[in-house]
């Protein structure tokens, strides 16, 4: 296998296994019909309502992304015969052969940069990405900044040692400095938190 065949497959599970906030909230950025047609594709029929939740539509915009969809011919909606208050979706033959299409092109997009990055900076890519990963995996909007137990046991978890680096800041402590100074972080002299954004979270500035 070719080295940046491997690099795209350690980048799916590296991906997949994060399961942080972020690449959640980054993967319902595209909320039209590619992402409408990868559920079906992936999940098979879906009721409008399942589609609204797992694309962050609302049940608005659904129904016009699905009218939009038959009217390709790319999906079908139908009354489900066991309860008539509800609509089936289903993705059509074209509709599955397209989304194969596209996924297709985007894995040899992603092969084509590997190979510009090269191997060696494609390992060096890989394996931030997998630090960058287990560390945004410990960072909920509203959660605290993890100690070194949680830290060390995220990166146990993915299977990667965990050696700090160096220069890294010390938030929890830097925040302390701060807030002993009278001032808040990204604030002005006496500010205090209540001032600030609600989602201006400590592990915001991690």
């Amino acid at each position: 296998m070719a080295f940046e065949d491997d690099a795209f497959e350690r980048m799916h599970k590296i991906m997949t296994d994060g399961r942080s906030a972020m690449m959640e909230n980054m993967n319902r950025v595209h909320r039209g019909e590619p992402a409408v047609m990868r559920e079906l594709a992936v999940k098979g029929e879906r009721t409008p309502s399942q589609l609204a939740d797992a694309t962050g539509n609302s049940p608005g915009r659904i129904s016009a992304i699905l009218s939009a969809l038959e009217k390709k011919g790319w999906a079908t909606r139908t009354i489900d015969p066991e309860n008539r208050r509800h609509v089936i979706v289903r993705i059509t033959p074209e509709g599955e052969r397209l989304v194969k299409l596209h996924k297709q092109a985007m894995e040899d997009r992603m092969r084509w940069v590997f190979g510009q990055m090269g191997e060696r900076r494609t390992e060096q890519f890989l394996n931030l990405l997998t630090r960058f990963i287990t560390y945004m995996s410990l960072c909920g909007p509203d959660d605290p900044v993890p100690d070194e137990t949680a830290i060390a046991k995220a990166f146990e978890r993915a299977g990667i040692p965990y050696d700090p680096a160096a220069d890294r800041v010390n938030v929890v402590a830097q925040a302390a400095r701060t807030a002993a100074a009278g001032q808040h972080p990204g604030g002005k002299p006496g500010d205090t938190p209540a001032d600030d954004d609600p989602t201006n979270t400590a592990c915001a500035f991690a």
